[in-house]
């Protein structure tokens, strides 16, 4: 009865494998009970060469005493000690990271729209009379300890350059909001010059003072304000109160480990300004880091022989995005914040952004209703939101183009600010808008001409919306370009290890949305990379 009971199995596996394997499909067969050492090694052999006949891969996994999952599998494979995750991380790194076809910057008037005073203006009109809502997505997990980078290197290997910020650092102390988180005696010993820079700068960096080496940048202090320290997740929330707007809410993507701190620094802000605000957190699923291999293939491990993990970008927090479900999403940096005395061009900037994205799905949603496809050529030779060739096929599939989501992106110009850029880039959809890295540009030839060509800079400001013209949220991951990830090599603990990360959550992962880039001042742009700049005028009072 045994046997013809595992006959019964063999056949219906095989079976099942070949009408899902035929579909694309693949799955695993789970037996609960400990059958291997009644099975003779010709019913293996007929097995493995009944799955070899359906193009199945030659791999057999023998059960131990699997009741209910209490051992796992055992994988005969080319790699037996690699998941199939870690084999496919494995080989895109083999691979190398992906080349785009650039073919050209986008500039104003070829791929850059750049408006009158009277337009700005009558689109920020446009979202202050629409009643519309807004959910702000900072993503605010980065360390701080970059901001004081130099110092640390100072201690280490001094430098004419580290050594001049350094002395830079210390004469200006008093001008920083952080002088006035030290301790009085702290204050004291500074002005009295009673005080060794070794120990003060661990005051400043260490566990054992405020800890700046390790807290999240959105919890060090930026600005001083009427006597009031306020950090850099403070001024974001001040910064979406002054819109007007029906509601701003925001979504800030955290280290789960400081979410108390986070938590405690908005409340003081709202004791400070009786204004109550939807605040939601969210963090990174660290199942979505990368796992990490040796330069000659091999996976990487801590020295108590577990895998060592990256995490893998901020493409990863694709899925924190898309949870939001908003019909328009405000993304920017949590460093890239001005003092709350010299926001205006920023508030202004988001408005504006906010209508001109409103007022074309409104455009688009009429389109669809009188089912006007001439009308749609007509207003995209003067908007240039689609390519001409995704409108070449007629008005067969263009009714999915304008359902696809859409992002309305303020780019600055350069003015040799180190990041991505808009480019034209030609893809299996045909040449599309996309924000590129320098990173991705290294892999093609002409990088340098391009480089030298672009003329605008990406400052992560953009309106979204991420849901088709009805309103329905879409599945981001629809939209996202797998292939666009990237290679990245770092040294941890002593060994040179490279990693792969996600496709950027402005990069691949939004490669197949609907894009519209828009000029928008350069005084929106002032980010804190090191803790200097907070000298800048933009961050003073």
């Amino acid at each position: 009865m045994l046997t013809a009971f595992l006959k019964l199995c063999e056949n219906w596996v095989v079976k099942m494998s070949g009408k899902l394997f035929a579909n694309g499909q693949a799955f695993i067969f789970f037996v609960d009970f400990d059958f291997s050492n009644l099975i003779d090694k010709q019913v293996r052999k007929r097995r493995m060469g009944a799955m070899t006949a359906f193009c199945l891969p030659p791999k057999c996994c023998i059960f131990e005493k699997c009741f209910h999952g209490t051992k796992k599998q055992k994988t005969m494979q080319e790699h037996p000690h690699l998941s199939s995750l870690q084999l496919q991380e494995k080989a895109k790194i083999e691979k190398g990271s992906p080349s785009l076809d650039v073919i050209r910057p986008c500039r104003v008037g070829d791929g850059i729209i750049q408006l009158t005073p009277a337009q700005v203006l009558a689109y920020q009109n446009v979202a202050r009379k629409a009643a519309l809502n807004l959910s702000y997505f900072v993503p605010a997990s980065g360390s701080g300890s970059r901001m004081f980078q130099f110092l640390v290197d100072f201690l280490k290997h001094p430098t004419p350059e580290n050594s001049a910020q350094t002395e830079r650092f210390f004469q200006h102390l008093p001008d920083f909001a952080l002088f006035r988180t030290l301790p009085d005696d702290k204050r004291q010993e500074y002005q009295t010059q009673q005080w060794q820079l070794a120990d003060f700068a661990a005051y400043l960096l260490n566990p054992t003072g405020l800890n700046y080496g390790e807290l999240p940048k959105a919890l060090i202090p930026f600005h001083l304000q009427e006597g009031q320290v306020l950090n850099a997740v403070q001024e974001q929330v001040l910064q979406g109160q002054q819109l007007q707007l029906a509601q701003t809410t925001f979504h800030f993507t955290i280290q789960h480990a400081f979410k108390q701190q986070f938590e405690s620094s908005l409340l003081q802000l709202e004791t400070i300004t009786g204004k109550k605000s939807d605040i939601r957190y969210s963090s990174q699923d660290p199942q979505s880091d990368a796992f990490a291999f040796t330069f000659d293939g091999k996976l990487a491990l801590h020295a108590d022989g577990s895998p060592i993990r990256r995490p893998a970008g901020h493409g990863t927090l694709l899925k924190n995005l898309e949870a939001i479900q908003s019909e328009y999403i405000f993304v920017k940096n949590i460093d890239n914040v001005q003092h709350v005395n010299k926001q205006e061009a920023t508030t202004n900037c988001i408005e504006l952004l906010l209508g001109l994205q409103h007022q074309i799905r409104q455009q688009l949603r009429r389109f669809v209703e009188t089912n006007d496809f001439d009308g749609l050529c007509a207003w995209n030779q003067d908007m240039g939101l689609f390519d001409a060739a995704q409108l070449a096929s007629g008005p067969k599939n263009w009714i999915a183009l304008v359902n696809r989501p859409l992002r309305v992106c303020g780019m600055v110009k350069n003015e040799g600010q180190p990041g991505g850029g808009p480019f034209f880039v030609q893809g299996p959809t045909g040449c599309t808008k996309q924000i590129v890295e320098k990173a991705q540009l290294s892999q093609v030839p002409s990088s340098a001409r391009l480089l030298l060509q672009s003329t605008h800079f990406n400052p992560v400001m953009m309106v979204l919306s991420p849901c088709d013209l009805a309103g329905n949220p879409h599945s981001l991951a629809d939209f996202k370009d797998p292939e666009a990830y990237f290679v990245v090599e770092k040294n941890q603990a002593g060994q040179s290890i490279r990693f792969i990360e996600q496709p950027g959550l402005w990069n691949g992962s939004m490669a197949f949305w609907n894009t519209l880039f828009i000029e928008i001042p350069s005084a929106v742009f002032s980010p804190v990379k090191t803790v200097l700049d907070l000298l800048d005028p933009a961050h003073c009072a």
